[in-house]
C-alpha cells in the first residue's frame, strides 16, 4: 500500500523569517546553546532560522540575546566586551543594555543612543539549555517536561551540528522503522537481537504524536513528539559512557531539533539516566572519561562512509554506542541531502508515524497561513514516562534471548 500526503502547505523546510514554516516554529520557544558552554561575561555568536544573534551572559549569570550586528558599522557584536549585563561594541564602543537598547554611544551626543535599538529576544534556562522566544508579542510559559525533573543523572549532550535540513533529523523521529536496520551494527555490539517484524501504529496526542511498535510476545516500544520539533523516547542500549553503560542501562532522553539555516541544523540532547547518590556521581565520571577520551572525528568517519571509503562496521570497535549511532544517524538523515526531495519518496504501511507527523504540521501551518485557532499542545503533568516502560522491557527481552 502506498501513502500520498498533499503537497499543499507542506513547505516545513524553509524557516527564515517570514516563511511559515519559520513563523510556525518562532511560536515556541526553542533552544540556541547549552547552558555550560556560555560563562558569565562572555557572548558567542549563533545562528538560529536564518538569523544572526549575538547570545551572552551578563555579569549577574543572566542570558541575553541581540542582533548579531552593531547598529553603527555592522560589525558583530560577539568580538567585543561584555560589560555587567551590557555588551559593547569592539569597532566604537556603542554599547547595547539586553533589551536591544543603546545605552552609550562615546563620542556621540547625550540623546542619540536613545534613538537607537537592535533585535532583542528573551531567554530562559531550562535542563540546561538556553531557549530563546523568537515570535511576535508576549511569550507563552515555558514548556516543561516533568520526566526530566526527576532525580538522576541530568546531562544536556554536546550540540550536533549537521549539514542538512532541521526536518531531515525530525522526520526521522517517528520512524521506528530504521532502528532495525540503521542501527544493526550499534544493536549487535551491546548483544541486541535485530527485531524488524514489529507492527507500528501512531496517534495524536495532547503534546504532539505517539508511535507504538510491538511484535509478538514482546512489550511495545513507544515514541513521543511533541510538536513541532521535539522527540522523546527511552533507550536501553544509546547511552553515553562505556560500553557496559550502554549493555546495563536506559536513558530517557529529549532531541531538540533546530534549524540554523536551511541547510543545516543543531539537535540538543538532554538525557536523564536513573541513577543517584555514589552510582550517579560514578556514572558522571565514566561520562566524562568518554566525552574527554574517545576523540575520533564522528563527522569524518560519517562522511568516509558516505563517500564509500569505510562501512559501518569497519568502526572502531572501542567506539561507545552512543557515538556509533551518532554516525549511523549521520549517514542516513545527511545523506538524504541538504533538504531532502520529498515529492520523490514512495512510503509504505512502516510509515505511519513519518506520514501522521507531516499531516499534523500541514493542518497548523494551514490554520496559521488562514488565521485560524491554532492547537494549543499540552505536556501530561504526570509526564510519559510511565508510557515509556515498555522501551526498557523491549531492550531487556531483546538481550535475553541473544543477538
Amino acid at each position: 500500500m502506498i501513502y500520498a500526503v498533499s503537497a499543499d502547505y507542506t513547505d516545513f523546510v524553509h524557516t527564515g523569517p517570514g516563511t511559515l514554516a519559520g513563523r510556525y516554529l518562532r511560536l515556541f520557544w526553542q533552544p540556541v546553546l547549552r547552558s555550560e558552554d556560555l560563562a558569565p561575561g562572555r557572548a558567542v555568536p549563533v545562528r538560529i532560522m536564518g538569523e544572526d544573534l549575538t547570545l551572552y551572559r551578563g555579569e549577574s549569570g543572566a542570558t541575553h540575546l541581540v542582533a548579531g550586528r552593531c547598529a553603527h558599522r555592522g560589525t558583530k557584536l560577539s568580538t567585543g566586551w561584555v560589560e555587567d549585563d551590557c555588551v559593547r561594541c569592539l569597532y566604537h564602543g556603542w554599547r547595547y543594555d539586553g533589551s536591544g537598547q543603546c545605552v552609550e554611544q562615546p563620542g556621540e551626543d547625550q540623546g542619540f543612543a536613545a534613538k537607537v535599538r537592535i533585535t532583542s529576544y528573551p531567554t530562559q534556562e531550562y535542563l540546561g539549555l538556553i531557549f530563546a522566544y523568537m515570535g511576535e508579542g508576549a511569550p507563552p510559559p515555558m514548556r516543561r517536561f516533568p520526566d526530566f525533573e526527576r532525580e538522576g543523572v541530568l546531562a544536556a549532550g554536546t550540540p550536533e551540528y549537521w549539514p542538512c535540513n532541521y526536518y531531515n533529523r525530525l522526520d526521522n523521529a517517528p520512524d521506528a522503522g530504521h532502528v532495525p536496520w540503521t542501527h544493526r551494527e550499534s544493536l549487535t555490539r551491546v548483544g541486541n537481537r535485530n527485531v524488524s517484524n514489529m507492527t507500528r501504529a501512531a496517534e495524536e496526542t495532547e503534546y504532539g504524536m505517539l508511535s507504538r511498535a510491538s511484535g509478538p510476545g514482546e512489550p511495545a516500544h513507544f515514541l513521543h513528539f511533541h510538536m513541532p520539533n521535539i522527540n522523546q523516547n527511552r533507550s536501553a542500549a544509546r547511552v553515553e559512557g562505556s560500553l557496559e553503560d550502554a549493555a546495563k542501562l536506559w536513558v530517557d532522553r529529549l532531541f531538540f531539533r533546530v534549524p540554523v539555516d536551511d541547510e543545516n541544523c543543531v539537535s540538543f540532547v538532554v538525557d536523564l539516566v536513573p541513577l543517584t547518590g555514589e552510582a550517579g556521581e560514578a556514572y558522571r565520571e565514566r561520562r566524562r572519561h568518554a566525552e574527554q577520551t574517545q576523540t575520533a572525528s564522528l563527522r569524518q568517519i560519517a562522511e568516509d562512509i558516505l563517500a564509500g571509503k569505510m562501512h559501518i562496521h569497519d568502526v572502531d570497535q572501542s567506539l561507545s554506542t552512543y557515538k556509533l549511532f551518532w554516525i549511523e544517524d549521520f549517514a542516513v538523515q545527511v545523506g538524504q541531502g541538504p533538504i531532502a526531495t520529498r515529492d520523490q519518496e514512495h512510503l509504505g504501511r512502516i510509515d505511519v508515524g513519518v506520514i501522521l507527523m507531516r499531516k499534523l504540521w500541514q493542518r497548523e501551518l494551514k490554520a496559521l497561513a488562514e488565521g485560524l485557532p491554532l492547537k494549543q499542545w499540552t505536556e501530561p503533568a504526570e509526564g510519559l514516562a510511565h508510557m515509556t516502560e515498555g522501551n526498557r522491557l523491549t531492550a531487556a527481552a531483546a538481550r535475553s534471548n541473544g543477538s
